[in-house]
């Protein structure tokens, strides 16, 4: 079996799954087994799961963003429409690693202190490659 067919494969039964749980979040809600608002919490739950798909890269997730136009024609003139995921999927690791490069940079701070002249004149000269 090809990667693309068990791909296809793998968001049929997820499908199915889903379909299945509302049916029987419905079920219940009517005959009054749950309550109406438990019964909206697990519908809603069930439509939002994930679907997941192992691929090249490992395992993908399809979510639904919503992004400005413009920033969607400026990503897709640079690397056309088949390149959009993979440029977002880069930029959101790009940025995960900023902010946790941040949050090592907030937790020496608490504990030593602020960062001395030498401390960071030692660090432009390590990022400059000296």
């Amino acid at each position: 079996m090809m990667a693309s067919d068990r791909d296809a494969e793998a968001n049929a039964v997820g499908k199915q799954k889903g379909r299945r749980r509302r049916a029987a979040v419905t079920s219940r809600a009517k005959t009054g087994k749950i309550s109406a608002a438990s019964a909206n919490r697990a519908a809603q739950t069930a439509r939002s799961t994930r679907s997941t798909v192992s691929g090249r890269y490992g395992t993908t997730v399809k979510k639904s963003v919503t992004l400005r136009e413009t920033v969607v024609e400026e990503i897709e003139a640079r690397t056309g429409a088949r390149g959009f995921s993979q440029f977002l999927d880069a930029a959101a690791e790009r940025y995960l690693a900023l902010l946790k490069a941040q949050e090592i940079i907030d937790d020496h701070i608490t504990r030593h202190g602020q960062f001395t002249e030498e401390e960071l004149a030692e660090a432009e000269a390590a990022w400059r490659g000296e």
